[in-house]
């Protein structure tokens, strides 16, 4: 029996449940928050819940009988699409729970481009080493410029933000700079999975360096949306309590 073939499949469908436990939760823990940060509740649902759809479509291709053949499908066009869509909603959560998607709409644009530009790089570094559609030298830039773009997301979310969150002084000040501190180290390490993964194929084209990749995504999709979605649910709930005080 292939262990890695029988880890990569447990790790998706430990995921895949996570991923729907967690978007129960965000909807039925939803009365905790006031009116202002049910839309916390919302963004968070959706991002996980889209999850659950992509996992879902993906099911098959984790299948013991796929992921131990010498031909295995690999699911990236799913993946892909999934995080074009869910990614920007996770991003956009401390957003609206700062109030800054009012008073900083161009920061807003810039991380969302960044992230649009981020994953579409990915795709092309991906899929056309893999399929070999295009030389190495085409895959290699693509994967870097990609690269450039999170380490844009990382700044933005680990010395930008923070600098503005100073400067805008408010009772919730101390509460969304502890959720802003997490949120800057999913994204720093947590997001740094995803590159780690596609980057190790370039030098190994082999089933197994494959099957190493789509285990890492697993982990990386596990920890980053439900962590992200969690860590800013849990604050806006902290928020709402410290309007009733």
């Amino acid at each position: 029996m292939n262990i890695l073939a029988l880890t990569t499949s447990y790790t998706f469908e430990f995921t895949f449940i996570s991923m729907i436990a967690a978007s129960f939760y965000f909807l039925l823990e939803r009365h905790k928050l006031s009116d202002k940060y049910k839309s916390i509740s919302s963004l968070a649902f959706l991002t996980t819940a889209l999850a659950v759809i992509e996992y879902y479509q993906m099911s098959d291709f984790f299948d013991l009988e796929n992921l131990s053949s010498p031909s295995v499908n690999y699911p990236t066009e799913f993946r892909y699409i999934t995080w074009l869509i869910a990614t920007p909603l996770m991003l956009y959560i401390f957003f609206v729970l700062s109030g800054f998607y009012k008073s900083h709409k161009k920061t807003v644009m810039t991380t969302l481009s960044l992230n649009f530009a981020m994953i579409v790089t990915g795709y092309f570094a991906e899929t056309t080493y893999s399929n070999n559609l295009m030389n190495f030298n085409f895959s290699i830039t693509m994967f870097a410029i990609g690269f450039v773009c999170w380490l844009g997301i990382v700044y933005i979310y680990t010395k930008y933000l923070p600098q503005e969150l100073e400067l805008t002084p408010s009772k919730n000040q101390k509460d969304l700079g502890k959720c802003l501190n997490i949120l800057g180290k999913l994204v720093l390490f947590g997001w740094a999975l995803y590159p780690a993964g596609l980057f190790i194929t370039f030098f190994d084209p082999s089933v197994d360096t494959a099957l190493t990749r789509e285990l890492i995504y697993n982990f990386g999709d596990l920890f980053n949306k439900i962590g992200f979605s969690l860590i800013c649910f849990l604050c806006a709930v902290k928020l709402t309590k410290n309007e009733a005080k």
